[in-house]
């Protein structure tokens, strides 16, 4: 498969599945930190495009490197999605300002724009994401 060969369905998979954790997440991590029982979430409308960017991520790697495993897959997607990240932090940033998403309060943050702590999420998120994205090519 090739860049061209990325369908509506891919690229809107992804943004729907990118809002929809984005959302979850947010409002399980407010519950726990606040003690928030509306369960409030809440994403950006800057955060579409970068999820429409990922099927790219799932084309490359299965083309590029077909015969790995699972770990060395999920460590490629890892960088992958730190790259997405800090390209799109600072283009964002450079844009409006900010970005929609700011890790100073991190130990080990780059720019605010990525931190080294969300490495096991990247690699998580790399390995289920390659199995809904197989998924997506299928419909």
């Amino acid at each position: 498969m090739v860049f061209a060969d990325i369908s509506f369905v891919e690229i809107v998979g992804f943004i729907f599945i990118g809002v929809t954790m984005e959302v979850l997440c947010a409002s399980v991590i407010d519950f726990v930190k606040d003690r928030d029982p509306r369960l409030k979430g809440e994403t950006y409308l800057w955060m579409l495009p970068v999820y429409a960017a990922v099927p790219y991520i799932y084309v490359f790697v299965q083309g590029a490197f077909p015969n790995l495993v699972w770990w060395q897959k999920g460590f490629i997607y890892m960088i992958a999605f730190y790259l997405l990240e800090l390209i799109a932090g600072l283009i964002i940033k450079a844009l409006v300002g900010v970005s929609p998403w700011n890790y100073k309060n991190y130990r080990y943050h780059f720019m605010e724009v990525i931190c080294l702590e969300y490495a096991p999420v990247w690699f998580i998120y790399g390995i289920a994401g390659e199995m809904y994205y197989n998924f997506l090519i299928t419909i």
